[in-house]
């Protein structure tokens, strides 16, 4: 039991450095690694990016594959030996990056809210404290509560996360890492917990005022908690108990049937959907 409650401290620490894509991709991984070479493949890059739903053709894989591979220097012997994690993620994210066929809405918000151009004339790629404060949390989330003291806690808390070192350009000290942020940054906040629309102050209650029926609270619950998408065409993945319990979940769905009995009797619970 200590040991168990010593594995889960450190993850607790550890977790707050790796923004939530690198924590993901540190699972996924680990699981199609099989051979534990710590490296992966162009057909192990291909699971990689199914594990995510971002579906391409196994040639097209291959040569985003060795396009990238190129890139970074990698000779043919290289290649075939395969990605390391950093370059995996350095792969993915360059993907999402530069994809033509979409647009990240965090660009669209960056832009926005602190203008396409800093004041030096050169596009925007970085924000300041007080930017973030003004613009952002006081003007477009309306959190007049919000201090100086809030944003810096926040800042260093980004600067710390890990990224691949294509992501950003931003490499602050530990003395300047409470003053700007890049887009990245301000998107790996955008999805944070810090970033919650629920204000944690209305956690605290008093139970013992808790004297109405059921429907009158809100529970953070689950429907169909196994599907990756739609209800009608989207698959079912293990994963999405993971992905919906690490966001808050406490009530999920599982599609439990009777099932066959051991030689004791005993009888076996039968987890499945089709």
């Amino acid at each position: 039991m200590n040991s168990l409650h010593n594995l889960h401290t450190r993850y607790s620490v550890a977790k707050l450095k790796v923004g939530n894509d690198v924590l993901l991709l540190r699972h996924i991984w680990s699981d199609v690694d099989t051979d534990q070479s710590n490296a992966i493949t162009a057909s192990e890059l291909a699971e990689v990016l199914n594990r995510i739903n971002f579906f391409m053709k196994k040639s097209d894989v291959e040569k985003l594959y060795n396009n990238f591979g190129k890139l970074i220097g990698l000779d043919k012997t290289e290649r075939r030996r395969g990605f390391s994690f950093e370059q995996c993620l350095t792969t993915l994210h360059k993907l999402k990056r530069d994809s033509t066929w979409q647009v990240k809405p965090v660009r669209h918000i960056w832009f926005d809210l602190f203008g396409e151009y800093m004041n030096n004339g050169k596009s925007r790629t970085r924000v300041s404290s007080d930017s973030f404060l003004r613009k952002f949390l006081w003007q477009k989330q309306g959190e007049s509560n919000a201090t100086a003291g809030d944003v810096d806690r926040i800042f260093r808390k980004l600067n710390r996360l890990e990224y691949a070192e294509v992501a950003t350009n931003l490499h602050l000290s530990e003395q300047d890492a409470g003053k700007y942020i890049d887009k990245d940054r301000f998107e790996a906040y955008l999805l944070s917990k810090d970033n919650d629309i629920f204000d944690p102050i209305s956690a605290s209650f008093d139970r013992s005022t808790m004297t109405q029926s059921l429907s009158h609270y809100w529970i953070n619950s689950s429907h169909n908690t196994y599907l990756t998408g739609d209800q009608l065409q989207s698959r079912s993945s293990v994963e999405m108990y993971m992905n919906v319990l690490y966001r808050g979940c406490r009530c999920i769905e599982i599609d439990c049937f009777d099932g066959h009995f051991t030689a004791t009797g005993t009888p076996v619970p039968h987890v499945y959907h089709k």
